[in-house]
């Protein structure tokens, strides 16, 4: 059964319902810095099959996504809410730029 966007950050935001009390925004943060890095790092490496660099960063995407749900979770966000609102100010920027005279 495949499940919506929606349903699946909820449901990742409950993996992490029963252990959130005990971190911070800061943890999370540097976890979530953590794996960008890693992520970071990953891309830059030489000599990786094409195929296997496509799953170390389909797979790291994949725990980076997990710990935004932390996040949102700890703080309450409406994510859908916070990405739309970040896209129209971002499509104004883009906007502004591409056509100005």
């Amino acid at each position: 059964m495949t499940l919506h966007f929606e349903a699946l950050w909820e449901k990742a935001e409950q993996l992490h319902q029963s252990s959130i009390n005990g971190e911070t925004d800061a943890s999370i943060a540097e976890e979530l810095t953590f794996k960008i890095d890693l992520y970071r790092d990953i891309a830059k490496k030489e000599g990786i099959p094409e195929e296997e660099m496509h799953a170390l960063q389909s797979r790291l995407m994949g725990e980076i996504l997990l710990t935004l749900t932390k996040l949102s979770l700890k703080d309450n966000v409406d994510v859908y809410q916070a990405l739309s609102v970040a896209m129209q100010y971002r499509s104004i920027d883009h906007y502004a730029t591409k056509y100005s005279t």
